[in-house]
């Protein structure tokens, strides 16, 4: 991101020298800041979508083939702009030493479109797909990267040619997304990549009141089973790890059908999911062991949850620290039934 912001930068100073210089009598140097506007907002792109296909597409952008795939066009386009100074491909200078577009100025234009589209269709169909519910406000931020730059190109075009539009456009734009992502941050658990606490809490005061009528609103609690003992006895990095293989096994359960999750507390996680009645919480929660018990396969140890949940009264008398409450009674109490039957001989 601060490689964007620098090339942003960058290119709205050479996008106001190409204004200023725009009518001058120095045709190298008009040829000069052209080139460089090219340069600069090719890699402006790629830089955007290399950082947005890495935030979206973390297992798929680590392939190599994907990355030097997708690096084809932006050399092509590097090697237009070379050639232009003898071709005219992408921009050349008329008799009268003012700057005007070459044949193929479209080609430059299609590839920078190309880094800015991908991902911004990616997060855009993303929106509408359960499983990636809890990263509905991220897409949302990196769907919205063609509209300030479209608005801004029709500007410049033809509204106000030559006005230097298109890279501040484009710059508040990434500067509006960025905002967003540290401000979703704040609401994310950096470890598991789940809502956090204060995300949950703001996501029940909302809920509430907006449950469907044919539906109830169930709080899940979940919690590891000793724990302190895995930190202990393997070390906490192995802590870490079965955190995130919680998270994920949630991510797989309760992702796609569009619940809220959140990383409650060092070991603890919350689930808000709206179901038929109690025999779907049941289901739910038989589901949720059934895969962390397959995602934990391969580790050394025995990796259990308890989970207490229960249920929104609709009689206007609840709260939210009273719903959490009752979910944590219920977690213990599935915690303390565990160590029964492990007692009894």
């Amino acid at each position: 991101m601060a490689s964007i912001v620098g090339l942003a930068a960058v290119l709205n100073l050479v996008d106001c020298f190409c204004f200023i210089f725009y009518e001058s009598s120095f045709p190298v140097l008009n040829l000069f800041l052209n080139s460089v506007y090219f340069v600069v907002g090719l890699l402006l792109t790629f830089s955007w979508y290399q950082f947005a296909m890495g935030s979206l597409c973390k297992t798929l952008w680590g392939k190599k083939w994907l990355r030097v795939l997708s690096s084809i066009p932006l050399l092509v386009a590097l090697a237009a702009i070379a050639c232009s100074f003898w071709t005219g491909w992408l921009f050349s200078l008329d008799e009268n030493g003012f700057y005007c577009r070459g044949p193929y100025f479209i080609f430059h234009m299609l590839v920078c479109g190309l880094y800015l589209f991908i991902p911004s269709c990616i997060s855009f169909v993303r929106i509408f797909m359960k499983r990636f519910y809890s990263d509905r406000t991220l897409n949302l931020a990196f769907s919205s990267i063609v509209v300030l730059p479209l608005a801004a190109m029709f500007l410049q075009m033809r509204v106000l040619p030559g006005t230097p539009s298109i890279s501040i456009g484009l710059t508040i734009c990434i500067l509006l997304i960025f905002l967003n992502i540290q401000s979703e941050r704040i609401s994310v658990d950096m470890l598991t990549g789940l809502n956090n606490r204060n995300h949950l809490n703001r996501f029940l005061d909302s809920k509430i009141q907006h449950i469907r009528k044919d539906r109830q609103l169930f709080l899940f609690m979940l919690d590891v089973d000793k724990f302190r003992d895995i930190n202990e006895n393997y070390g906490r990095l192995q802590g870490d790890i079965v955190l995130q293989i919680v998270a994920e096994s949630l991510k797989n359960v309760c992702g796609r059908l569009g619940h809220f999750i959140a990383r409650y507390g060092s070991d603890e996680f919350a689930v808000v999911a709206e179901l038929n009645d109690f025999s779907d919480a049941l289901y739910l929660r038989r589901n949720i062991l059934m895969v962390l018990t397959k995602n934990s396969e391969h580790l050394k140890f025995p990796l259990r949850l308890s989970i207490g949940y229960t249920l929104w009264n609709r009689n206007g008398n609840d709260s939210i620290p009273d719903y959490i409450s009752r979910a944590e009674k219920q977690l213990v109490a599935d915690k303390r039934s565990k160590s029964l039957e492990m007692s009894t001989p």
